[in-house]
């Protein structure tokens, strides 16, 4: 399943740096404005506020750099990289950040009898790749099951890694 957030976060940003010629940096303040921007278009529906940058990152190709966002309820790690001097960046989510409603389809196109499917009270699933979290599949006859979902990437793909009777 892919929840299209990184769509979203993945984006190139353009030049950042200071115009200084012996060593341009990406001050923390526009890049800051940058990542938290990048967030806002990929979420709309989750309010950033807060956005934490390095203080300086170097403008060269290559140099990566975390910055950490507070959307909604939500910590997210966002990794910057620099694309070269000019101080043009990609922004890419480390995280997957998939929406409830997406999840709990996924578990009910993969159930063998209707049911409805409960992730959670959160607006999104926020993992890490290799982390894991349950939906629970409720049927018409009172019985449920429980599903045990992996995140394979920070695209938001997940697999169904057991099922078991629910609680």
């Amino acid at each position: 399943m892919i929840a299209r957030l990184a769509a979203g976060v993945a984006v190139t940003v353009g030049a950042l740096a200071t115009p200084a010629a012996a060593a341009r940096t990406i001050e923390a303040k526009p890049l800051g404005k940058a990542v938290g921007a990048a967030v806002t278009a990929a979420y709309p529906d989750l309010p950033v506020t807060r956005v934490r940058c390095p203080r300086k990152v170097k403008a060269k190709p290559g140099t990566l750099a975390r910055c950490s966002v507070r959307a909604g309820a939500f910590d997210l790690q966002l990794q910057v990289t620099v694309v070269d001097a000019r101080g043009n960046v990609t922004i890419a989510s480390t995280q997957a950040v998939i929406p409830k409603g997406a999840v709990e389809a996924f578990v009910g196109e993969n159930v063998t009898l209707p049911a409805t499917v409960d992730c959670g009270p959160a607006p999104y699933v926020v993992r890490l790749p290799g982390e894991t979290f349950t939906c629970t599949a409720k049927f018409a006859d009172g019985t449920g099951q429980q599903a045990t979902l992996t995140v394979i990437d920070a695209l938001g793909n997940v697999t169904i890694t057991s099922v078991g009777n629910a609680p």
